[in-house]
Parts: C-alpha cells; structure tokens; sequence
C-alpha cells in the first residue's frame, strides 16, 4: 500500500464499510460504529391478496421468511456469489430480470442500513469466497456501483484474518452457508496456492438434514426452512450424549422423533472435504513454519457455531503434530468487521484504483 498513511474516519466527508454478503446473512459495519445483518432473501407479493395484506411491492430479509407463503422468494447469492451477473447492457429474459432486480433491492437495503448523509462519500471492501473468478469480483463491484463511489473485493477469510490481526503463520476456516474457504496466512496478501473453496458448506448440510428427516418422518411434510431452524438450534459433530427430540405435526397432531442420528450425519458430512483442505495448506507450508500455523487454526462463519466443530477438527489433524483450534467470538460480523479495517487502513492512493465510476 506504499508509504502514503491509512485513511481514517475522521473524515467526515467519507464513510467506511465492511460487506459480507453472504448466501444466508448479510452483514455491514461502518467507520460510524454501525452493525447490521440481514438474511439475504428478496421477496414479492403473489397477488393482490398478498399486496393488500403486506403492504409492500418488494419484501426483505426475515420479513420474506415470515410471510413465505405469501412471497414469491429469490435467494439472489448462491456460493457466496451472485447467481445472475448484472450489467449496464444487460438484455435478459424475465427470470433473469427479477434475479437482477432481487440483487439490486438487496444491495440497496444493506447500504442504506449504512445510514450515510446526503452526498457523503461511501468507501467499501466486500467479502467473496477465497477463489471466486474474476467475474464474480466483477459482479459483486457492479452490484454496488450505483450506490458507492469505490469499492473493492478482496477473499472472506482473509478479511477474518485482517479482522483479527492475524496476519502471519495463521490458517482461516471460514464455514459459511453457500461456501467453505480456507485461507493461510504468513506475513503477506495470500495467493490462490493459500486458499481453497468448498461447495459443501451450511446450505449442503440443511439439504442433507431435510432429506434424512423426510426420510425418518414420512407422515409429516418437513420443509428445508424447518430443517435448517432444527440444524440451527442443535447442530453438533462428534459424540455427543444428548438426545436431540422434534415434535413434528403427523396427521395434525404433535409426535416427538429423535433425530439426534440425523442431524450427527448431516453436520459431519462437511468434514472430510474440510479437513483434507486444510491438510493441503499445511502440508505444502513451509516446514519450518508448520507447526506454528497448526497453533493458529481459526474457525470462522455461522459454522463455526457447531458444537464440538473445533475438537473435531483438532482430533483430525493431529497426525501432524500438536494443534490448537479456537473459533471467533462474533462469527456474525467477523467478515463485514475486517472489511471495515481493511477499509480505513488503505490510503486514498489505493482507493483511487478502485472506483466504481469515473470522477
């Protein structure tokens, strides 16, 4: 970044954010000392009825969830990218029309939560998965052009890593809902040899979760949203000696299921791929450095929040030595956090090089 200081928020002529927009949640922090989340899901009234009832021709976040059979949903991020890229020149067919309009509404709302004044300059950093293409870096720049003057996208567990000072022999494992990234860190920006990408993430769970359910409860419609709230409450890997009971509606009465079997295989079906991935990354580190990055393996994102996750994770790695693993304490904001750092530390040089629109 050269000699040139970091900017600062004291300007106030500039704000500074932090994006995560995540698959699930979306997250921002602001050099105001602002943080918000949202779940990223755009919604629009299936009829009349609907419209008259909710009052809105757009509907966002939880409000989408909670009034689901009234709302036509798109979940507009899929792996931690945009499902459908946007641009100026865009001619597409209706589908791919309300996909560009659900990623424009959701990039909307989450800036406005900014609560930046009136012509007040917005700088931000936007978390992606560790080896998104360029074409989705690109995407997620477009997506916020109309509402930032610069922006730039830079790899979610490194954003973590920045966040928490840890900037050298350290490994990010960053479990989030529609990818799972890990990324090495030793004294320098990581190249694509630091980082892997997973596909078998938090969403890959909830799907394994609902078709094991379906199958143990066939007298009972099971929704993947009810799965997904089971999974949140519950999740676990490894022994564990509480039983995990459900009542689910059968024939419109209440039947309790144990379903402690279930959801231990759902969570732990993330983790051979998990675990040869970070296998990769210490094993092609420097050896004279390896054992100190086994004493900083961190897990990060909503996954992180799985009982039993970071023993487990100890346990099979432990063929190489001694590990320690630990999990962040806010693995809500973790992301959108160091994107925030990352943002007030770059000097205007740099942020120069990252405009959305010419000056």
């Amino acid at each position: 970044m050269g000699a040139e200081g970091p900017a600062t928020s004291q300007d106030n002529d500039i704000l500074y954010v932090g994006l995560d927009l995540g698959t699930s949640q979306s997250s921002i922090c602001t050099s105001t000392d602002l943080r918000r989340t949202v779940t990223s899901v755009v919604g629009w009234p299936k009829d009349l009825i609907s419209y008259k009832f909710l009052q809105k021709q757009v509907v966002i976040g939880d409000e989408c969830l909670e009034h689901r059979m009234a709302v036509d949903m798109i979940w507009p991020l899929e792996h931690g990218v945009f499902r459908h890229r946007p641009s100026a020149d865009d001619e597409s067919v209706d589908g791919e029309d309300r996909e560009a309009e659900a990623i424009e509404h959701l990039v909307s709302y989450i800036i406005e939560l900014a609560e930046a004044r009136p012509n007040q300059e917005i700088r931000a950093v936007i978390g992606c998965p560790a080896r998104a293409t360029d074409d989705d870096r690109k995407a997620l720049t477009d997506a916020v052009s109309g509402f930032v003057k610069y922006a730039m996208v830079a790899s979610e567990p490194f954003l973590v890593a920045y966040g928490l000072d840890l900037f050298n022999n350290a490994l990010i494992v960053d479990i989030g809902a529609g990818t799972l990234d890990l990324c090495r860190m030793h004294g320098t920006i990581p190249s694509e040899e630091d980082q892997r990408t997973l596909i078998k993430a938090g969403n890959y769970v909830d799907s394994r979760f609902h078709m094991l359910l379906q199958e143990k409860v066939q007298d009972s419609p099971i929704t993947l949203e009810m799965a997904r709230r089971i999974k949140e409450k519950y999740a676990f890997v490894s022994s564990n000696k509480e039983v995990i009971s459900v009542d689910f509606q059968v024939n419109g009465k209440p039947k309790t299921y144990d379903v402690t079997n279930e959801l231990r295989e759902a969570c732990e079906s993330v983790l051979p791929d998990m675990i040869e991935g970070a296998r990769d990354l210490i094993v092609g580190f420097d050896p004279e450095f390896q054992n100190e990055l086994r004493q900083n393996i961190v897990l990060a994102g909503g996954g992180s929040q799985i009982r039993g996750l970071s023993e487990e994770v100890r346990s099979n790695l432990t063929e190489f030595g001694t590990c320690r693993v630990s999990a962040v304490e806010d693995p809500i904001y973790a992301g959108a956090a160091g994107a925030l750092s990352l943002a007030m530390d770059m000097p205007d040089s740099e942020w120069r090089r990252h405009a959305t629109v010419k000056p």
